[in-house]
């Protein structure tokens, strides 16, 4: 009962993650962030134990199409980002609670921005630096708040690739960085018995709540829905930042 709270958190991610193709890991993070119901650290490892065990159900049973050039390339630049994005998470979760709470803010923000901007398919594929430098930009925030979806999906969404293809893609990248983001906190010694009772006992309210939203969307438009998860995207990432501004001493 102490944690109905975090299983409510995870209810609204996943139900907004259902019903939108997106965000679950941002709003996850903003609302135990906001609510003050775990550590940011704590939440990070749950978010990639579920967005593993998501990528994993999605995958399974079928052929994925993938284009492994863009897999492999984005996942080996993020195989350094993770890492130092998991060192910055640890270096702020200490001293700096305050910048580490801007940061999320403005990474919601910034994510948000690109829920609501419909970038359109180029000609030509991307050279493929454009895929490191953003698989590096989804590993570095896959590492600090397990949250890797928004560069990757920015710029895979811009290629002439079929939804599959980039759907596929999207699973397999963000099951690795997942994959290697546990196997260091593992070998950190921070994934413990009550992180993985949060992981089980979160796991049905995915599978439900996934199914819900299947099931039982609400009757609004693409568009309108989108425009409802930037709002809470947007007023999230306000929140994080106007509440850490003043304990990095900025007002002061």
């Amino acid at each position: 009962m102490d944690y109905l709270p975090l299983l409510l958190v995870v209810a609204l991610a996943t139900y907004a993650q259902t019903i939108t193709g997106f965000a679950f890991g941002l709003i996850f993070m903003a609302g135990v962030v906001l609510l003050d119901i775990v550590p940011v650290t704590l939440g990070a490892i749950l978010i990639s134990i579920l967005s593993l065990f998501n990528c994993a159900v999605a995958l399974y049973g079928k052929r994925a199409t993938l284009d492994r050039r863009i897999v492999l390339i984005s996942a080996a630049i993020g195989l350094i980002t993770v890492f130092l994005g998991v060192w910055a998470l640890n270096v702020l979760s200490g001293d700096y609670v305050g910048w580490l709470q801007v940061i999320l803010g403005g990474a919601i923000i910034v994510s948000s921005l690109m829920l609501v901007c419909h970038p359109k398919p180029r000609r030509h594929r991307s050279p493929d630096w454009s895929f490191a430098l953003f698989g590096g930009l989804s590993g570095f925030m896959g590492g600090m708040f397990s949250t890797s979806g928004p560069p990757m999906v920015f710029h895979l969404y811009r290629q002439p690739l079929v939804p599959a293809v980039i759907r596929d893609c999207l699973l397999m990248i963000f099951a690795i960085n997942s994959l290697q983001r546990l196997a260091i906190v593992t070998f950190q010694g921070d994934l413990d018995n009550e992180v993985l009772l949060l992981a089980v006992a979160s796991i049905p309210v995915v599978l439900l709540f996934t199914w819900l939203g299947r099931r039982y969307p609400p009757p609004l438009s693409a568009a309108s829905l989108r425009r409802v998860a930037f709002i809470l995207l947007m007023g999230s990432g306000v929140s994080l930042c106007l509440s850490g501004i003043p304990e990095i001493g900025l007002l002061k």
